[in-house]
């Protein structure tokens, strides 16, 4: 297919699909074992990994943790496990009083406030989320959900960040698989932007963009990836990088957290089981990929929007790099389109 412009009309963010460019398959896929040498030995070892069972006190004290009954806190027991993270990107320590913007100069500041946490996923420390057990992975989405509704408890928390760094060219420091959620006194700039232009097209059409959107995909069937009764997951149409997955509820949900409200706990667990399925896919078709998993959601003091939907992106690590192009100008170049990923994802055989 020929070069092709496509922006998204919500954020407004543009990719060039330019299949031309070369990148198949067999170019994206990972070619050589995953690289650790430029982290702690030890730790990549599994001889003193904090997150490992029986290190539980390499690790401040836990914050929650799923585990067997009779099992003490800080001790072996546990199969999910949050902790606070020791090299936090906020400080939850202020004293009650609400945090609000203010004027420095020209510029605004906000209190460096906010709950940096880390969720140690497995008590396996080479297993990565593709090969969890399907309780184990229950568990995950579980926690993720349980530890939003506990942040958001703090009335100073605007919204919660939950992502995974898997693979070191993912950004991930060890190899013992694990997710991080940080409750921030701000709502992202992406997310603002998001919103924005979701309000904006409800405004005009009385409806939301991302189950108009979601309608578009399943009548036309090209970039669907996998779907269950009440979700989806698909390549965007407008993906930025090859093999870009974004996971959704098929009916208008705005916030994450309440994935299970109104519902049975089964909802949940479908989630996590074709969340699974997606992973499984991606390793199969790029031989173990590193990769990264966020979430959008609304924001946690306005959690029952009309025009928002949440959605889990997962977007694997290839050879496809952004450069100045892209990080100058957010126009992205995409070699491989996103239908023809969606296509080679479908194909992978999964267990």
């Amino acid at each position: 297919m020929p070069a092709e412009l496509r922006r998204n009309p919500n954020s407004g963010a543009t990719t060039i699909i330019a299949p031309e460019r070369g990148k198949t398959l067999k170019v994206l896929q990972r070619s050589s074992p995953r690289d650790w040498s430029k982290s702690n030995q030890a730790i990549v070892s599994g001889k003193e990994c904090p997150f490992c069972v029986g290190h539980e006190k390499m690790t401040p004290a836990e914050i929650k943790a799923y585990r067997k009954i009779g099992t003490n806190p800080n001790e072996p027991g546990w199969s999910v496990r949050v902790i606070p993270n020791i090299g936090a990107a906020l400080d939850q320590t202020f004293p009650g009083e609400l945090i609000e913007e203010r004027q420095v100069g020209h510029h605004l500041a906000t209190q460096g406030f906010g709950y940096h946490y880390v969720v140690v996923e497995t008590t396996d420390h080479i297993s990565c989320m593709a090969d969890y057990s399907q309780q184990n992975m229950h568990d995950v989405v579980q926690m993720w959900r349980d530890m939003t509704n506990m942040i958001t408890g703090d009335r100073n928390v605007k919204y919660v960040v939950i992502f995974q760094n898997s693979g070191p060219d993912a950004g991930a420091s060890q190899p013992h698989c694990h997710s991080q959620i940080v409750g921030l006194p701000v709502i992202p700039p992406k997310i603002l932007n998001e919103l924005r232009g979701a309000e904006k097209y409800y405004s005009v059409n009385l409806a939301c963009i991302y189950c108009q959107i979601l309608t578009d995909e399943i009548r036309m069937n090209t970039r669907i990836v996998e779907m269950s009764e009440n979700f989806v997951a698909w390549c965007p149409y407008t993906s930025r990088t090859p093999y870009n997955v974004t996971i959704g509820p098929r009916e208008h949900q705005s916030y994450f957290a309440n994935i299970s409200t109104h519902h049975s706990e089964n909802r949940l667990a479908e989630f996590a089981q074709l969340l699974q399925n997606v992973l499984k896919r991606l390793k199969v078709t790029l031989n173990d990929v590193d990769y990264n998993l966020f979430f959008h959601t609304a924001p946690s003091n306005n959690p029952l929007m009309p025009y928002y939907h949440w959605h889990c992106m997962i977007e694997p690590v290839t050879t496809a790099v952004m450069a100045g192009f892209e990080k100058g100008y957010e126009i992205f170049l995409n070699p491989r389109s996103p239908e023809d990923a969606a296509e080679d994802l479908r194909s992978a055989v999964i267990s």
